[in-house]
């Protein structure tokens, strides 16, 4: 059961979001004209219903949810985004928690970790039906805030950070409903595995949460990361000072292993699925004299490539 904070925060997070209201919509609007005038955005792939009603999803959800393992020096479990909304100020088309900052690194820790919800971690998933009635399942896992070191112990002089945090797990079924794949979101990508090859505790897929950037893994293990999800100004940071750009994950029983709440969700429900802006502030890489912002905090799930074909993007991925 939800603690009082809990319940208060989720108050709280009901007023946010009816106050801006109108602006998240005026917002979402705006930001699916551009999408439709530029003709970036992703077909659809395989989807046969657009308003992605599958049939006892609900039930669905439920029994394939994802278990996550939590590195043992995790600070931020998947949260309650009512939490942060209510803790947030929407400026400039994003969500910002003005009493702490991601410039300040591991100083702001304290601060980000009040903003988390002490309740049970949530997992926010959708069914999405396909053709010859597949069916993509998809669970996003939400952080207060992302605070990556290439070290263990988290280094107070080289991290990257930045508010708001998405990542998501992939179940893919087939015609009779059995689960075939599972994609797990990771920085500017992902990765897959068939399900036989996949750890599982009973009908649940078992993904590992890498320390601060919450990227997800099918194992623990040190894991070098894409270069090419960060900006060449980061890369010639990371060369200048002979750092490895890792992930590192922990085992079973070093952290925490949560089975998050199931909360269902559409493109446009709860209110903030229809919020188009970051959730959060600007990215910031700190090292020894090169301290710099850069892009902007993530977009809500509705406007991620992987909800838009929740098929082939996970197909896409490499194994991993």
């Amino acid at each position: 059961m939800p603690s009082p904070r809990s319940q208060t925060a989720e108050a709280r997070g009901k007023l946010v979001l009816q106050d801006h209201k109108l602006l998240v919509a005026a917002l979402a609007s705006l930001s699916w004209l551009a999408v439709a005038v530029s003709g970036s955005a992703a077909a659809p792939d395989e989807l046969v219903l657009q308003d992605h009603k599958v049939p006892r999803a609900a039930a669905l959800l439920a029994r394939h949810a994802p278990v996550v393992v939590l590195h043992g020096a995790e600070r931020s479990a998947p949260t309650n985004v009512a939490g942060f909304l209510a803790d947030a100020e929407l400026a400039n088309g994003r969500y910002d928690l003005r009493a702490c900052s991601a410039k300040e690194g591991l100083a702001a820790l304290q601060c980000y970790d009040d903003a988390d919800e002490p309740a049970q971690p949530v997992v926010y998933a959708a069914a999405f039906p396909g053709r010859d009635g597949r069916i993509a399942l998809q669970y996003w896992l939400f952080h207060a805030f992302d605070l990556w070191s290439p070290f263990v112990p988290q280094s107070p002089d080289y991290w990257k950070a930045h508010e708001g945090d998405w990542e998501a797990v992939t179940v893919l079924l087939d015609a009779k409903r059995r689960p075939t794949d599972v994609g797990a979101s990771r920085h500017c990508g992902g990765a897959r595995r068939t399900w036989a090859k996949v750890e599982r505790r009973g009908t649940h897929p078992v993904v590992y949460s890498a320390l601060g950037s919450h990227a997800l893994y099918f194992g623990p293990g040190r894991y070098r990361q894409e270069r090419r999800c960060w900006p060449k100004e980061a890369l010639a940071v990371f060369d200048a000072y002979k750092v490895a750009v890792v992930d590192n994950v922990g085992h079973v029983g070093e952290g925490r292993t949560v089975s998050p709440r199931v909360v269902t969700v559409t493109a446009s429900s709860p209110a903030w699925m229809r919020f188009s802006g970051s959730f959060g502030e600007s990215q910031y890489l700190h090292f020894p004299q090169a301290t710099f912002a850069y892009g902007a905090g993530p977009r809500g799930p509705a406007f991620h490539d992987l909800w838009r074909r929740p098929f082939a993007e996970p197909r896409g991925w490499p194994p991993g």
